[in-house]
This record gives structure tokens, C-alpha cells and sequence, in this order.
């Protein structure tokens, strides 16, 4: 029997190495905190989910274990105990690591981790930055109080190249250590932050625009900033790069066609993707929108598109050159200069006012033989019909279906006002958010 029992021992022994748990837990010992209801948020893109919510025991603890089929990637997670404790740390899909806090109160001083390199890597090495960058900031004060031939300044630049030089080593390290840790990746995040796209703002520099979006391009590692929390402040600060009076307007779309190719999660991708979409809209980057969408369309990465992705693809089949959808209600304008399509939604303070525009100067596009027909995505009857009765022209279209109708799906409307010019044999001539842009090329 004794044999028996042994050789038993060692077949369970066998099975639980053929089938490893990965439970890449957290467990809490918050004793301070007992009773209490804990949540843990995680970061996608400029959301925050909320994975887990458990009650603390009696003596503080409490484990996290992720579902097997709802696994979690590396990053950054919030802990939140109501009313006010919010406390940021990593998770690692590698470790299994402890969180020992004492206080009443979550803080990085009174908070460890055990078995938890990302963790113990991010505080060390964030803290040594802290301090060589703030002796950084004091020598560079220092240096402007005494001339350039003075001893003194001559000491503090001496002692500033030194720890630039430090820094730059511990930049390289960061590099080398991306490979392994998120919590280097991460750093490296914040420093493309604050070094270079934070700057984009305080700076009319042309050479630092040019070196601020290479680094951009180069460094900017989208997985990562999708689980940082950082995502919007980033995405929202290198935007300062493309305004229409910055060198690289009209290169959002080809740049973000740059980022998305490296990216190789699909949840980032598609986060990414969508916010990209979203932004030419809002900004009518027509140039920018069709370099996206002809990206998309070639990349074999969109396999279901919904909502603004499938209209990006719709995008794609209707740039100037192409052939106009028909349009359901109305027949384009086989004469003359052709259609003048316009989208709009009464009571959008942009829509109103280019139909305001667009009634003063319905003779000038008479006089060009271009024809006019409007579309609403209104989905009231009477306010469309109190608005479009001022209208002089014919064909005015609307299915009381929003956005939702055939004609601005098949169009790819992502927003009002737009314009569409299309030709008397019906090819696009070009797509515009402000009836100015087409009166400029009479």
C-alpha cells in the first residue's frame, strides 16, 4: 500500500506539472482597512474598467485573482477604497505579488510590495529621476544668476553636464529593460511625456517640432500608453503638432498610420483607431481622414467593423475621383457643374451656420451651375420642416433616421456640417466641412 500511496504522490506531482496555475494573484493586507469594500480599476485607453470589487476581512486581507477567461495584460491599476483612498500601482500578468499598507490612508510612502518587481523598479528608479531632475532644475536656476565667466558657473555647468550624462545612461537602461519590465516601459512613457510632448505647448521652436514628432514616432509605444492612464494627455498634446498653423498639419492621418502599424494588440489598434477617427472629424482633416481610412481599408485589421470604423472603410471608396453613391430620394445632377450634397442636423450651431452661409450665396452656386441638394439627419418633423421650408432649393431630403440613415451611412457621414461636390457624371470633386472651402476654388 505504502508503494501504491508513493507512486499516487508522484502521478499528482506529474499532473500538476503537466497543467501549471496561472493565478497571477494579488493579495492585500491593508489591516487599516478591514470592513471595507475595495475596487480595482483598470486603464484602457481614456477609460477606466472596473475588474474586482471584495470586502476586506477581519484581519485586512482580501486576493485578487484574474478569471482564466477574462486573463489581464501588464499595467497600471487603481485601488479604490470609498469615500477617498486612490491608490495607482502596477499589475503584472507574471507575478504574484502582496500590497502591505498601514496606514489609514494608501500612499507610496507607507505602502510595500512584496514579490513585485515592476513595482519595487518603478519606485527606486522613479524617486532616483526625481531627485537627479529636480538638482537638474536648481543647477539650471543657478547657473542664470552668475555670468558665463564666472567660477561658480562655470562649477554648476560642470556638476549639470554630469548629471546629464547620468540621466542619459539611465535612459539607456530604461531601454534595455522595456524588453522585460512594464515598469520600465512606462517611465519611459512619462519621460516622452515630459520631455517632449509636454513641451509642445511652451514652444514655437520649428527645429524642436521637427525632434519632438521624430521621437514621437519612434518611441511612443501604443500598448503601453493604452494601460498607463496617460492616454489622453499624450494624444491630446501631440495634436499641437498637426493645427493649421503647425509644420505638420495635414500629417495626423499618415503619422497615426505610422504608430498603428507597430501596434500589435488589437484592443490598442482598434482604441487608437477610433480616437484617430474621431479627431479628424472634429478638426474636418479631410487629407488626414482618407490617409486613415485608405490605411484600414489595406490593412486586413477591421474584420467587423461597427460604427465609426465601418464608416472609415466607408471613407475610404469615396475620395475625389471616385464614383458618388446614389443618393435614395433625390437623383444627382447629370448637368452642368453638377450636385452640391449637403448633410446637416437643424439646431447644430456649425450646421446652422453654414446654411446661413450657404442661403446667402445660393445664387452664386446657381450662377455655377451647381445644384443643391440638402439631407437631415433630423429625426422631428416639424423641426425639420420649419427649418428646410427657407430652403430655395428642391431636393430636400430626410428619413427621420438621424444618422442612422441609408444616405449618411453610404456617404460616411461622421459629423455635420458636410459637404460633398459632386460632378455631372456624378465623381466626387471633394468632401468639405465649410461651404467657404468650395467657394474659395470659383
Amino acid at each position: 500500500m505504502k508503494t501504491k500511496k508513493n507512486i499516487l504522490t508522484a502521478i499528482l506531482f506529474i499532473g500538476l506539472g503537466l497543467n501549471p496555475v496561472y493565478s497571477q494573484t494579488i493579495k492585500f493586507e491593508l489591516p487599516a482597512q478591514k470592513g471595507k469594500i475595495l475596487y480595482l480599476l483598470a486603464f484602457k485607453g481614456i477609460q477606466q474598467d472596473t475588474i474586482f470589487s471584495g470586502q476586506i476581512n477581519e484581519k485586512g486581507g482580501l486576493v485578487f485573482t484574474p478569471s482564466k477567461d477574462k486573463p489581464l495584460s501588464s499595467g497600471v491599476m487603481s485601488l479604490f477604497i470609498k469615500p477617498d483612498i486612490k491608490f495607482d500601482f502596477i499589475y503584472s500578468d507574471k507575478e504574484n505579488m502582496t500590497l502591505h499598507g498601514e496606514g489609514e490612508y494608501i500612499h507610496a510612502q507607507n505602502t510595500h510590495f512584496h514579490d513585485s518587481p515592476e513595482n519595487n523598479f518603478m519606485l527606486t528608479r522613479y524617486m532616483e529621476q526625481m531627485q537627479r531632475m529636480e538638482k537638474l532644475m536648481f543647477l539650471e536656476q543657478g547657473m542664470q544668476i552668475y555670468k558665463a565667466n564666472e567660477k561658480l558657473h562655470k562649477e554648476l555647468k560642470n556638476e549639470k553636464a554630469k548629471l546629464e550624462k547620468q540621466q542619459n545612461a539611465f535612459e539607456s537602461m530604461l531601454q534595455q529593460e522595456s524588453s522585460k519590465l512594464y515598469a520600465a516601459r512606462l517611465m519611459v512613457l512619462q519621460n516622452l511625456m515630459n520631455n517632449y510632448v509636454g513641451r509642445l505647448q511652451v514652444t514655437s521652436d520649428t527645429v524642436e517640432f521637427y525632434k519632438i514628432r521624430k521621437n514621437v514616432l519612434r518611441e511612443l509605444d501604443v500598448e503601453t500608453l493604452y494601460s498607463s492612464g496617460m492616454w489622453f494627455p499624450v494624444i491630446n498634446g501631440m495634436l499641437e503638432l498637426y493645427y493649421k498653423e503647425a509644420p505638420f498639419y495635414s500629417q495626423f492621418g499618415s503619422d497615426m498610420v505610422t504608430l498603428l502599424q507597430k501596434t500589435q494588440s488589437q484592443e490598442a489598434f482598434l482604441a487608437l483607431t477610433n480616437d484617430a477617427a474621431t479627431i479628424c472629424n472634429q478638426y474636418s482633416w479631410n487629407i488626414d481622414e482618407a490617409a486613415l481610412s485608405k490605411y484600414l481599408n489595406q490593412s486586413g485589421r477591421i474584420t467587423n467593423p461597427q460604427g465609426k470604423l465601418k464608416q472609415m472603410l466607408t471613407i475610404y471608396k469615396l475620395q475625389p475621383g471616385m464614383l458618388a453613391p446614389a443618393l435614395i430620394g433625390a437623383d444627382l445632377n447629370k448637368k452642368n457643374n453638377g450636385t452640391l450634397v449637403v448633410f446637416y442636423d437643424t439646431g447644430c450651431s456649425s450646421c446652422d451656420n453654414e446654411i446661413n452661409q450657404l442661403l446667402g450665396n445660393y445664387s452664386v452656386l446657381q450662377e455655377k451651375g451647381i445644384e443643391v441638394i440638402s439631407i437631415a439627419a433630423d429625426v422631428d418633423k416639424t423641426t425639420y420642416e420649419n427649418t428646410a421650408s427657407k430652403f430655395p432649393w428642391k431636393n430636400k431630403l430626410c428619413d427621420f433616421k438621424g444618422t442612422g440613415s441609408e444616405n449618411f451611412i453610404n456617404y460616411g457621414i461622421m459629423g455635420t456640417p458636410t459637404f460633398y461636390l459632386i460632378d455631372a457624371k456624378g465623381i466626387i470633386q471633394g468632401k468639405y466641412a465649410k461651404l467657404a472651402e468650395i467657394l474659395s476654388n470659383f
